[in-house]
């Protein structure tokens, strides 16, 4: 009997698409199939995907017209032959041991569905990604019925096990949307809706690529998607007689992620997207299901509310227009912070010149192909370039003693990356 079937949704990545292959063709489990979708692919991924199968029989290809992420799943959940499912997405890869350790786990808990935490990768490096943080590991549990805050948690499908016939007799699929995105959102909270035996592993396997720009997870064009999704959770628990829970986690869910398309989006896409998700959490609060601020006087809530967002737009407009007016810009730091406000500018593109340290023999020579050299004798004009002291906001006293530090040293344009500046950037 086949363990696990792996299910690989393909659609134009031939940049990753190796490397993806690669990490499955490595995996330590026996008895294991990977059941690759390719989605009307025009790159040349479908040769590749011949070209795999045709030297290792595990590969199973499946060619289809483009119709979306979610119709590619479910063929691929239809096609299965395993005991549990596995997700792969195609841009992404898998540590060799993945499937054999949620295997071991799956069935040593009998769980329903296993899931684990991720590395986060950008630039070619994987940091580890604790998505369950402060939630129990290797422990049985019903998510619904211990009222998790899993539920807003990042949605990471491919970092775990479904076991087949679960998903089968709660009737859990993809919702089929052509071109949409967010269709993982409605999978993720079915099976947690629906789950009595859940497990969460605290150890990493799956290397999540965030940096490529194709992805859809980057497209400001499909804002209402989250929409969709939310309207697919509550026609899923309509048919299926779901429970107030079940309800009131689908709301609460909902505007979760409508949070997450603020940070995306503008203020002109944002206002006519929040007065149709008001109007769902309105009807959601008249049912019981959901108590918001946003649902006891939604008009003053909404004004409010794109109010901070204006005033989150205009400094970070503010902001980006000064560099702009720089030729060389340096940013004080070589840590998180930095390299995610590197992240930022350059979708702003705004050039970065290099990094300032005060102990380069600490730090990297270079971080993404920028030089990281000490303040003190980096080659800065410091009369007209400028830096932004990029270390966490949460220590302004670090903050304050760099500024003065560079002040007292000549640097005459100096930005200090405040809280409010961090928020409106992100």
């Amino acid at each position: 009997m086949c363990k696990v079937s792996v299910l690989v949704p393909v659609y134009n990545v031939k940049t990753y698409l190796h490397e993806c292959l690669d990490s499955l063709a490595a995996q330590t489990l026996d008895s294991i199939e990977f059941v690759c979708i390719d989605d009307g692919s025009t790159d040349g991924c479908s040769e590749i995907l011949d070209a795999y199968a045709a030297r290792d029989e595990r590969f199973r290809v499946i060619h289809k017209e483009n119709s979306g992420y979610g119709a590619s799943m479910n063929v691929g959940l239809r096609a299965a032959r395993g005991k549990y499912i596995g997700i792969v997405e195609s841009d992404d890869f898998a540590d060799a041991e993945m499937f054999e350790k949620l295997f071991e786990a799956a069935e040593k808990y009998q769980a329903e569905v296993v899931s684990s935490n991720f590395w986060a990768m950008k630039r070619g490096i994987s940091t580890f990604s604790e998505n369950w943080s402060g939630c129990a590991y290797e422990k049985v549990f019903s998510p619904i019925q211990e009222d998790s805050e899993i539920f807003l948690a990042g949605v990471n499908i491919w970092t775990g096990l479904y076991r087949k016939t679960f998903l089968q007799s709660h009737d859990i699929w993809f919702h089929e949307t052509p071109g949409a995105s967010y269709q993982d959102l409605s999978f993720a909270f079915m099976t947690m809706a629906c789950a009595e035996r859940y497990v969460l592993l605290k150890e990493a396997y799956l290397h999540y690529r965030m940096d490529n720009a194709a992805s859809s997870m980057h497209s400001k064009t499909k804002v209402y998607c989250v929409m969709d999704e939310y309207d697919a959770m509550e026609k899923y628990l309509q048919t299926h007689q779901g429970t107030a829970e079940q309800h009131r986690w689908a709301a609460k869910m909902f505007v979760h992620h409508c949070w997450f398309n603020d940070k995306r989006n503008d203020l002109e896409t944002m206002f006519p997207f929040w007065t149709k998700a008001v109007q769902r959490l309105l009807a959601a609060h008249q049912e019981g299901w959901f108590e918001h601020e946003m649902t006891k006087q939604p008009e003053i809530w909404m004004f409010h509310h794109l109010e901070d967002i204006q005033q989150e737009k205009l400094l970070c407009t503010g902001f980006l227009t000064h560099l702009q007016m720089f030729s060389h810009v340096y940013l004080y730091g070589a840590g998180k912070v930095a390299q995610h406000l590197l992240d930022i500018l350059a979708s702003y593109k705004i050039r970065v010149t290099g990094f300032l340290v005060d102990c380069p023999e600490e730090n990297p020579a270079s971080i993404a192909d920028l030089p990281v050299a000490s303040w003190k004798e980096a080659s800065v004009d410091r009369e007209h370039d400028i830096v932004v002291i990029a270390v966490t906001p949460r220590k302004p006293e670090v903050q304050q003693e760099i500024f003065f530090q560079l002040e007292q040293a000549g640097y005459r344009n100096v930005i200090v990356l405040t809280k409010e500046l961090q928020e409106a950037l992100a």
